[in-house]
């Protein structure tokens, strides 16, 4: 009996393990989608998280993210290019407007859809006209926000 329930942990473990390594594969597959481009720094973001046995209590379950500051402002199109690049179509959109009274007039926008059953975030912002960091982000997930 202990060598049967060995053997299925075991499995069970190598199961997970494989079908985690798949998961993280097919999300960095969407987020490499979208491409720097010349002069982006990459910052760093959470390791990459796959879960085969998920049971989302405290965050997305499964996750892929890129960050970069672009060290350049905001173009007109921009989030629209991205999104296109990626092949998103936003369910959600947010578009990128400079409001004085919100984040001392910094961006916050946003396109957010699903690709291939993952939600696909792509997010532009920067703290107001004078800041120099100008962040893009990409964030494939699941069970998560």
């Amino acid at each position: 009996m202990l060598a049967v329930t060995v053997a299925f942990v075991t499995a069970l473990f190598l199961w997970s393990s494989w079908k985690s390594d798949q998961i993280v594969a097919e999300l960095k597959t969407i987020a490499d989608r979208l491409q720097p481009e010349p002069g982006w720094e990459p910052l760093r973001t959470q390791n990459p998280v796959g879960s085969a046995l998920c049971i989302p209590l405290d965050g997305p379950c499964s996750q892929y993210a890129y960050r970069w500051d672009t060290h350049r402002k905001y173009l007109e199109g921009d989030l629209e290019r991205y999104v296109q690049q990626v092949g998103l179509t936003p369910q959600e959109y947010k578009p990128c407007v400079r409001e004085q009274r919100i984040n001392a007039g910094g961006l916050d926008c946003r396109g957010v859809g699903v690709i291939d059953g993952w939600n696909v975030r792509i997010t532009i912002s920067d703290y107001g006209r004078d800041d120099d960091t100008n962040i893009v982000q990409v964030v494939v997930n699941k069970y998560g926000y």
